[in-house]
């Protein structure tokens, strides 16, 4: 993949990890007083999908995986994904081997130079000097998919998420689609399975509106919401969350 690309691709490709191994995660993404934000990320893989993985990670590695202490993350190979990017700060760390942390920085939208597909980060994450936009769409994800490494690519393929492959499929389809698959205990995994979603404003600063799903909860600075993954990888249109200062 060429440099110009990798800024966007890592983000994307934690969203895979996420998205394919049943993962509940924590997303926290803070806007900043200069229009950039600060993002934090943790996942966790649930046991039955964890085995299921290493599993498929031997048949895509042609047979090298040999389970023990392999890790489902590589967190050398993620944070070197983020080389010549738009992102700053970068840290990725393992603590276990299907657990994972990561934090960056993200410049304001005018000083972002990098695209994947022609998408953004700003497309996803947007600030400016009084709100924070988060969104996701059938059309971004796709692109984006594109230009995954076929390794990766091929974990999207075995799991056929309807916001990749554009076809048309609610949360209760694919769930029985996944279960006619890989088994009922892997469909129940990814049923239950959430993205916690804090969106905060700059320090210093009050939320005075938001913009986000039923049951949100939100203080003075920061808002919080779940995300169920079945929500995200059927996504069939335009999904934006925002908070306002």
């Amino acid at each position: 993949m060429k440099s110009k690309g990798k800024f966007l691709y890592s983000v994307f490709y934690l969203m895979v990890l996420l998205a394919v191994t049943g993962c509940s995660g924590k997303l926290s993404v803070q806007a900043k007083s200069d229009q950039g934000a600060d993002i934090q990320f943790s996942a966790s893989v649930g046991k039955v999908i964890s085995s299921t993985l290493a599993s498929l990670s031997s048949s895509i590695a042609g047979g090298k995986y040999s389970g023990g202490s392999q890790n489902l993350f590589s967190a050398s190979e993620i944070k070197k994904a983020f080389n010549g990017s738009d992102f700053t700060n970068v840290s990725v760390t393992s603590p276990s081997s299907d657990s994972l942390d990561l934090s960056a920085s993200i410049p304001a939208a005018s000083k972002q130079t990098h695209a994947t597909g022609g998408i953004r980060a700003s497309d996803i994450v947007n600030c400016t000097s009084n709100k924070m936009v988060l969104q996701f769409s059938p059309t971004s994800l796709q692109k984006l998919s594109a230009d995954l490494p076929k390794d990766t690519k091929a974990y999207l393929d075995m799991f056929m998420a309807p916001a990749f492959t554009g076809e048309k499929m609610d949360a209760s389809e694919y769930k029985m689609l996944i279960a006619s698959i890989y088994g009922d205990q892997i469909a129940a995994e990814l049923e239950k399975a959430q993205i916690t979603v804090s969106l905060s404003c700059p320090k210093g600063k009050k939320i005075s509106s938001t913009s986000l799903p039923t049951g949100a909860k939100v203080t003075s600075s920061t808002a919080t919401f779940d995300l169920p993954l079945m929500e995200f990888l059927t996504l069939s249109g335009t999904k934006s969350y925002s908070i306002s200062w």
